[in-house]
């Protein structure tokens, strides 16, 4: 029975629906309501069909269970764009104000739709799919208010269920199985019960312990040179080794959530109060040594590659194939997704080359060096491969390797 009010089903239905549908044992409730025997029975499984599904829970449950960061990350990229386009047009924005209304509740929904929309089949969903739809239904509105200051004000809106499943042209029953997988998320708590499993290794500060020879570069420009690339219209590995060495010759620096646009005062103020940990901490550090200058975090510089159009110049969120995963995340993705890799003493000398280990990554360039946007102290440097403690090497799937 469907609440005229709320537009939600009653939980009375709900509760007998999930009963139901947990003995398929193939619903996306499998993400949560069968995780401790993923976790302690099946891994290993000698059984290809439920290491397979196994995989693809693991797989799916990490990206649910990471969109808060993710929602986190799409906001930001849409901060940057908006404020970008008013530095374009000459217009200087002294302060950002954000009021976010797209909380848990919004998550859950997300999720349950997403599955609903999928049948709840595991094997259908995919990481990519599910952070597609994160970015297509997160919406937002800006305005600048140019009293005493210039301040840009943007509101990212709650998700409103009811509309997006009107778009997804969902039925009764599947509006019935959504509402199901949302009352077991919000009933159960499995986001915060599971919540820590899938966290990745992370250093606000970047993987700041490395106490051996860093190479810095020579130049401070902001400028991207496209003159030494191979092909600047393919995405491949010899132009990211080459755009990698750009980073590291014109010293980028390491802020938290960047990746490669130039640090502006308005920018550096909204991501330090965003991230107290990741960046206010670091503020005085970075107001010294990386205001109006490009900055990018590990895996950020890597993605800013993925994300940069050599025609305009310019860095654009989620464009050429490339998606928003974190280091550890996107190294998880090229496994899943059948790229080459091994661990580090195995790896062939191949510019481009992904360098991997716990929360942290590189580009390898050739010559046993591999260039890294390391830390907040270090910004972006050369290091010599062997004795950095990287675990594996992969290649990037979103890249040709000819």
């Amino acid at each position: 029975m469907e609440n005229k009010e709320t537009g939600r089903t009653d939980l009375p239905l709900l509760k007998l629906v999930l009963r139901l549908g947990v003995a398929a044992m193939l619903n996306a409730m499998l993400i949560f309501t069968a995780i401790p025997h993923i976790f302690f029975g099946f891994g290993g499984t000698a059984d290809a069909n439920i290491a397979q599904m196994t995989r693809q829970a693991m797989s799916i449950g990490g990206v649910c269970m990471s969109l808060q960061e993710f929602e986190n990350t799409v906001l930001d990229s849409i901060i940057t764009g908006i404020v970008a386009g008013y530095l374009e047009r000459g217009t200087e924005i002294n302060r950002i104000s954000v009021v976010n209304e797209f909380d848990e509740e919004s998550l859950q929904w997300m999720t349950a739709i997403n599955a609903t929309a999928h049948q709840q089949n595991l094997n259908e969903i995919t990481v990519d799919e599910i952070r597609e739809l994160c970015t297509a239904r997160l919406s937002f509105s800006f305005s600048l208010f140019q009293e005493e200051d210039a301040v840009l004000q943007i509101t990212i809106h709650k998700l409103d269920p009811d509309e997006w499943m009107d778009k997804l042209g969902f039925d009764k029953e599947a509006r019935t199985w959504a509402g199901a997988i949302f009352e077991t998320f919000s009933e159960s708590g499995a986001m915060e019960k599971y919540g820590d499993y899938y966290k990745d290794a992370t250093d606000y500060s970047g993987d700041s312990g490395y106490s051996g020879v860093v190479q810095h570069g020579n130049s401070y420009g902001n400028d991207i040179d496209v003159s030494g690339f191979t092909d600047p219209s393919i995405k491949n590995a010899h132009d990211l080794a080459a755009y990698a060495i750009q980073a590291w010759e014109n010293n980028w620096g390491y802020v938290w959530g960047t990746f490669g646009g130039v640090l502006t005062p308005s920018l550096l103020d909204y991501k330090a109060k965003q991230y107290p940990d990741g960046v206010g901490k670091y503020r005085a550090f970075i107001e010294q040594n990386y205001l109006g200058r490009r900055t990018a975090d590990c895996v950020g510089l890597i993605k800013s590659y993925g994300w940069f159009d050599p025609e305009t110049g310019q860095i654009s969120y989620g464009t050429n194939g490339m998606p928003d995963y974190s280091a550890d995340q996107m190294y998880r993705d090229a496994l899943s997704k059948g790229a080459e890799h091994g661990g580090i003493e195995t790896m062939p000398d191949i510019p481009g080359l992904i360098l991997w280990k716990g929360g942290h990554t590189g580009v390898y360039i050739g010559g046993g060096y591999a260039i890294e946007a390391m830390s907040t102290s270090k910004g972006v440097g050369k290091t010599k491969v062997d004795g950095r403690g990287w675990q594996a090497w992969y290649k990037l799937p979103y890249i040709q390797y000819d």
